[in-house]
């Protein structure tokens, strides 16, 4: 099956006629499967989601339920029903979760992260927990990943600098406790399975908990999806003000990070464009 970058990825017909996906980690790629499973667990036990059942589970092989799809037909109506199912997604937070990113010994809730690292990608996504949103974003997404950038040659120390700067002025630009959303992580057309007029299942997530903004951000950025989607969102789960004008702008450095670590080239200009909308 056409697939990303990490992983073999086979469409298997079985002898009772049952068809079921397998990922195999590619040589040069990190196994990555004992995360995934966590991660696809963890959505099944705590969203409403569609994601696919694990069959069968080792190391180097994951073996997951086939979700049928044709593609879209109607990307409208097809927007319209992934905006029901994510901001059904973000409406689980982690409160709600029993025990999670509770420190038993001083009863202070941390919210955002997880209990685990994931990964987006083959990248490591650092998840170690936090009471404040600013602190998370700060050093587990932004400067985690633009530190990793400069350590490889794919952003330059000043750029990287610049990343500090607008890391300095954070306090002033996100908000530091919205509610912990669950979050899919890495939400682009190639993982959003599409048959016709709707959703049929979201694939390769990338987990944690944090602002609900980080994923229409990430949406907005990647997704491939009409823009009739931001309407349908905001009627179930209201978008604050200032997410369009601002705050999403600065959470597409995430992924444009990402891209930067993974691939360079053009992505540094993106990077570098949303740098001086702050005056960094």
């Amino acid at each position: 099956m056409h697939g990303g970058d990490i992983a073999d990825v086979s469409l298997l017909t079985l002898q009772n006629g049952a068809r079921v996906v397998a990922k195999r980690p590619r040589a040069d790629q990190p196994d990555t499967t004992d995360t995934e499973a966590l991660m696809l667990q963890h959505l099944k036990a705590h969203s409403s989601l569609p994601v696919p059942d694990i069959l069968f589970h080792a190391p180097g092989i994951l073996v997951l339920s086939h979700i049928p799809h044709a593609g879209p037909q109607d990307v409208a109506l097809a927007s319209k029903s992934v905006a029901i199912n994510v901001a059904q997604l973000h409406a689980c937070v982690a409160e709600s979760v029993s025990g999670f990113g509770r420190s038993a010994a001083k009863g202070v809730t941390k919210p955002y992260g997880f209990k685990h690292d994931t990964y987006i990608g083959p990248l490591v996504q650092q998840n170690a927990v936090s009471a404040s949103w600013v602190s998370f974003f700060r050093d587990r997404r932004l400067l985690a990943m633009a530190g990793s950038c400069q350590r490889t040659d794919k952003l330059s120390s000043s750029d990287y600098a610049r990343v500090e700067k607008l890391a300095l002025k954070l306090g002033d630009l996100i908000p530091d406790t919205p509610p912990a959303s669950l979050l899919h992580g890495d939400l682009w057309a190639g993982n959003m399975l599409i048959d016709g007029d709707h959703a049929a299942g979201f694939i390769d997530p990338a987990i944690s908990y944090g602002h609900n903004e980080m994923d229409l951000a990430f949406i907005d950025l990647m997704g491939g999806l009409d823009p009739v989607f931001f309407d349908a969102y905001n009627e179930h789960r209201p978008i604050e003000p200032g997410f369009h004008e601002e705050r999403k702008s600065i959470y597409q450095l995430w992924p444009l990070l990402v891209h930067v670590r993974l691939f360079g080239g053009g992505y540094v200009a993106q990077v570098s464009r949303i740098l001086e909308q702050f005056d960094c």
